[in-house]
C-alpha cells in the first residue's frame, strides 16, 4: 500500500512538474506574417503615397521612370530614400499591442478621422491590390506609432515610428550639385562690371585652392581662404524652386559663375536677385558623372544667403581690403 501511495506520488509530482516547465516556456512567436501589420504590402508594387493633414495641402509623390517625383511640382525629382525608407517601415511594421476600440478615445490618440484629434491620413496607391489607407496617431513613448484604418475602430500600437516631415520641401530631392571637393579644379565669378575671380588647382591633390588674380608675392590671409568658393558645390541645395516659365527676374544677373572638374566636365550658371532672395539658374551642363550635377537648366533654384555669400566673392576678400 504504502509502495503504491509512493508511486502515485511521484507520478502526481513528475505531471506537475512538466506542467510547471510548460507554463514557463517562451511563448511560441507568432508567423512573421502573423504580426505584420500591412502583410501583403510589397514596397516594389506601390505606385504612388499621398500624405494629408488636417488644414494643410496635400503631399504626393509617384513613381515616374524608375524614380520618384512630385507632381504638383510639374514632376519634381522626389526624395528617393525618404519615401523608400517610409514604405520599408511599413512592409516592416508590426504589431505590438492592440489598443482602444472606443471612438471616444480617438481624438486623444491623435486617431479622429476629423475635427478635434483628427489623424495625418496616409494613403499608399499600389499598381496590383486596392489601395492602403492609414490614419496616424501619436507617437508612443516607448517607440512606435498608434495607428488604426479608417472605418476600423481597433486602435493598433505597431513598433515602426512612421516619420513624415510635414513640409513638402522636405520630400523633394534638394541637391543642386555633388561635386566632390578634390574633384574640382576651378571656380570663377564675373560680375556685370567686368570684374572676375578664380580660385583653382592645377594638379589633382594639391589640398588648397589658390587665386588667379592674387598679386604677385601676395599671400592670402589662411592658406585654405579660397577653399570656400569651391566647397559649397560638394552639398549644394535649394530652399524653394520652381519652373523658369513661373518664374520673373528683373535687371541683370548679380554674377556669372563656372564650375570646372579635374576631368574636364564644367558648369556654367548665374545668380539673380528676386527681392532679396537669390535665385540660382544653371546654363550649361556638360561632362559630369551621374549624380554630381541633379538640377535642371529650366529650373530657378532659391538659395538661402549664406551660399550666395559664400559664391558671391571679390578679389578685396582675400586681400583683406573689406
Amino acid at each position: 500500500m504504502q509502495r503504491r501511495s509512493l508511486l502515485l506520488l511521484m507520478a502526481l509530482a513528475a505531471l506537475l512538474g512538466g506542467l510547471f516547465f510548460w507554463l514557463q516556456r517562451a511563448p511560441e512567436p507568432l508567423p512573421e506574417q502573423d504580426t505584420r501589420y500591412l502583410p501583403g504590402l510589397d514596397p516594389q508594387q506601390v505606385s504612388a503615397v499621398r500624405i494629408e493633414r488636417p488644414g494643410q495641402p496635400p503631399i504626393e509623390v509617384a513613381r515616374k521612370d524608375g524614380g520618384w517625383v512630385m507632381p504638383a511640382k510639374e514632376d519634381y525629382r522626389a526624395a528617393g530614400r525618404l519615401i523608400g525608407d517610409l514604405l520599408l517601415e511599413l512592409a516592416q511594421a508590426r504589431k505590438v499591442e492592440p489598443k482602444t476600440r472606443d471612438p471616444a478615445n480617438f481624438p486623444r490618440l491623435g486617431l479622429a478621422e476629423k475635427g478635434e484629434g483628427a489623424a495625418v491620413r496616409l494613403t499608399v496607391l499600389r499598381s496590383s491590390g486596392a489601395p492602403v489607407d492609414l490614419l496616424l496617431g501619436k507617437a508612443a513613448q516607448q517607440g512606435g506609432r498608434l495607428v488604426r484604418q479608417p472605418g476600423n475602430d481597433q486602435a493598433w500600437l505597431i513598433d515602426q515610428p512612421l516619420n513624415l516631415p510635414p513640409d513638402e520641401l522636405d520630400w523633394l530631392d534638394r541637391r543642386i550639385t555633388a561635386i566632390a571637393f578634390e574633384d574640382i579644379a576651378e571656380v570663377s565669378v564675373r560680375y556685370p562690371q567686368g570684374e572676375t575671380l578664380t580660385v583653382f588647382r592645377d594638379q589633382p591633390g594639391e589640398p588648397n585652392l589658390r587665386v588667379r588674380q592674387l598679386p604677385k608675392g601676395t599671400k592670402l590671409p589662411v592658406e585654405a581662404a579660397a577653399n570656400g568658393m569651391a566647397l559649397p558645390f560638394g552639398d549644394l541645395r535649394f530652399n524653394e524652386v520652381a519652373p523658369l516659365s513661373q518664374v520673373q527676374f528683373k535687371g541683370p544677373p548679380q554674377l556669372s559663375l563656372t564650375v570646372k572638374t579635374l576631368d574636364g566636365a564644367h558648369l556654367l550658371a548665374h545668380l539673380q536677385r528676386q527681392g532679396d532672395q537669390p535665385w540660382l539658374l544653371l546654363d550649361r551642363i556638360e561632362g559630369f558623372a551621374e549624380g554630381q550635377v541633379l538640377a535642371r537648366s529650366d529650373w530657378a533654384y532659391r538659395l538661402e544667403a549664406e551660399q550666395a555669400d559664400a559664391l558671391a566673392r571679390r578679389l578685396a576678400d582675400f586681400k583683406g581690403e573689406r
